[in-house]
């Protein structure tokens, strides 16, 4: 075992925000951690790695364990060229081999043998294997180049780096510290897709734990072998990978409604029993036995389905045929982005565009935007084309003064204030929202609002550049769906996998100053990239493995479609049981609501010998109802 917590707490002032949290973190655990905005998952990551102090419960950890924590924003990191930036920056290696060096110069310069120099020089060396610093360099090198990184970026200052790059500099550190245990808090944002399948091998192969906070299915799904769920202040674990979760909360989530639904109904029983008979002597303990019921009762704790947006595609004018056309086109900052581009978008064409980040995607978006004119060639809309345009760097593109209202309404001005409202609505910014400055707003929000105020207008070439940046699980899923009903033409610059699956029948591949289409679709197109990234964690003598490893792989889809059959079993095992025993309750329920109606007859209120029987026979029925209510609630609490 890594790490226990017992009991863990956390309040910030008044606000609980989770509490007596128990869980163990264990060697080969890679856990995806979920749970809705603001149930504490960032916090848990900075309480485990020790940046944030918990304010109950215990957290014990194994002796010299050693933690790796990629934060979502950036954190002090070592300047100068980046390979050395990212070699000392990598933590217990570095600092062992440092170490190491004066403790050699010690014993040199004493001439004498020291136990107590020597016993630390031990222990340096054991972490020095431990943490493989001795090829820290090369080793440094490989994982600069699978996150993205060029052989002449080694040397460059890391302060020439953009945050995103930097993000990845930081990210390698940690990798190459190779850590008992890693911590990432949405680490694909700042990933393109070939980064992106690196790191899944990387952590696929990787032998410790870790924890991960991602808003990636497709990424969760490859890499996490449990779910790990923040709800209500507390933690349940789920086995196999995130979409396993995603439809067994939905079952569960079911299960939990029918429940609720039961102790509301013989809640109202129990209190329309205690109203109607409370002043009645004869039924003086009755009554008390079921105000007992009543305070024992727990409400039933129903999955907090989070909101979500309701996007409608805009309205789509027809275009001409031809949307776009390139001829011969260059584009050149500093340096070449990309030159000789010939291409010819079609009305109706539904292209993806992917390669590293840098290569120069943004800038055909750009260019196709008519934002940018190329530095030669020619660039020609097409006829009657409206344009949409979302580009990754949208914040920049808003006026931070101007409140969400003011932002909708300066690009349709014809709308009156009550439809913005509306409209804005459906993007969640309700009631006070609409008046906050752009410059408060989440990059969430931010996200919410630039596409709220694309796609208010009729757009028939709709060009989005990394919309799902900032965007939740949740909120992906509607953008997607609502693009897949879109039907204008699409260009789409994403790295998230699911996305451009979804929504691309074209690709065009931005690589080495040029823009080529790609022959087949984006599927075989991913499983190129990730054959290219599995070679690269391959060593010579490691063909011979292969098979071995396809064994492992089989084996572990084994035990998870085991675990999901085991969990199916039991749930249609207490199916069954909650089954059996409604439809046993059914006839006494329906003969009981017949002598409910017979109670207000005149002939059985006249006859009072019949009215004794029937009451004798309701009181029978009304206790094997709730006997049976009651073994009904236990099996379901089972769950």
């Amino acid at each position: 075992m890594l790490l226990s917590a017992n009991g863990l707490g956390l309040e910030f002032g008044s606000d609980e925000i989770f509490s007596n949290l128990t869980f163990n973190i264990n060697d080969g655990d890679r856990i995806a951690l979920v749970g809705v905005n603001g149930a504490g998952k960032t916090s848990l990551l900075r309480i485990i790695s020790g940046d944030l102090e918990h304010t109950a419960g215990k957290v014990n950890k194994a002796g010299n364990l050693r933690i790796g924590y990629l934060p979502q924003q950036i954190s002090q990191f070592p300047g100068g060229a980046l390979l050395e930036a990212v070699c000392a920056g990598s933590g217990d290696g570095a600092e062992a081999l440092s170490r190491e060096e004066e403790l050699h110069s010690i014993l040199e310069k004493d001439g004498i043998t020291d136990n107590s120099v020597l016993k630390e020089l031990s222990q340096v060396q054991d972490k020095i294997h431990s943490t493989e610093a001795y090829n820290l360099e090369s080793r440094a090198q490989a994982v600069l180049y699978g996150l993205g990184f060029s052989k002449e970026d080694l040397t460059k200052n890391l302060e020439s780096f953009s945050g995103g790059w930097k993000m990845r500099a930081m990210l390698g550190a940690i990798l190459l510290n190779n850590p008992d245990l890693i911590l990432l808090d949405e680490p694909t944002n700042h990933l393109d897709l070939d980064a992106r399948l690196w790191l899944e091998e990387f952590l696929r192969r990787f032998k410790g734990a870790a924890w991960i906070i991602s808003h990636d299915p497709t990424f969760l799904d490859r890499v996490a072998n449990k779910v790990v769920e923040i709800e209500f202040g507390e933690l349940k674990t789920w086995g196999g990978n995130y979409t396993f979760y995603v439809k067994e909360k939905l079952v569960q989530a079911e299960l939990l409604i029918k429940q609720a639904r039961k102790v509301d109904d013989e809640k109202e029983k129990l209190e329309r029993f205690v109203k109607r008979f409370k002043a009645t002597e004869s039924k003086r303990f009755q009554v008390r036995s079921r105000e007992k019921m009543l305070e024992k009762m727990e409400a039933v704790k129903i999955y907090k389905s989070p909101k979500r947006m309701m996007i409608r595609p805009p309205d789509v004018p027809r275009s001409g045929t031809r949307v776009l056309q390139m001829v011969d086109v260059s584009k050149a900052y500093d340096k070449t982005v990309f030159a000789n581009v010939n291409l010819s978008i079609q009305r109706g064409d539904r292209i993806g565009i992917v390669g590293k980040n840098g290569g120069g995607k943004s800038t055909l978006s750009r260019l196709f935007a008519n934002i940018e004119e190329p530095s030669s060639g020619t660039v020609t809309k097409g006829t009657s084309v409206k344009i949409g345009y979302y580009s990754q760097e949208i914040d920049l593109q808003l006026n931070e003064k101007h409140t969400v209202l003011q932002h909708v309404h300066n690009i349709a001005p014809a709308r009156s204030e009550r439809e913005i409202r509306s409209y804005l609505g459906r993007y969640l910014f309700t009631g006070d929202d609409v008046m906050k400055p752009i410059s408060v707003l989440s990059g969430g929000e931010i996200s919410r609002l630039a596409l709220a105020g694309i796609l208010i207008k009729p757009t028939n070439f709709l060009i989005l550049d990394e919309p799902t940046n900032h965007l939740d699980i949740f909120s992906r899923d509607v953008l997607q769906e609502a693009l897949k009903s879109y039907k204008g033409t699409l260009i789409l610059i994403s790295h998230d996998e699911k996305l451009l699956s979804a929504l691309s029948e074209k690709l065009f591949i931005v690589k080495n100053e040029k823009v080529t289409a790609f022959i087949g679709n984006f599927t075989e197109y991913v499983e190129k990239l990730r054959t290219l990234a599995n070679q690269q964690f391959k060593k010579p003598d490691e063909k011979a493995n292969v098979e071995s490893t396809r064994e492992a792989d089989k084996e572990r889809k084994r035990k998870e479609a085991a675990e999901r059959n085991r969990a199916y079993k039991e749930r249609r095992k207490t199916e069954k049981k909650i089954e059996r025993i409604e439809k046993k309750m059914k006839p006494f329920e329906l003969r009981r609501k017949e002598i409910e109606d017979l109670f207000g007859k005149p002939e059985v209120i006249n006859n009072s010998t019949r009215l004794v029987e029937l009451q004798k026979e309701h009181a029978y029925l009304s206790d094997e109802i709730s006997a049976l209510e009651e073994l009904w609630m236990e099996i379901a609490d089972e769950e």
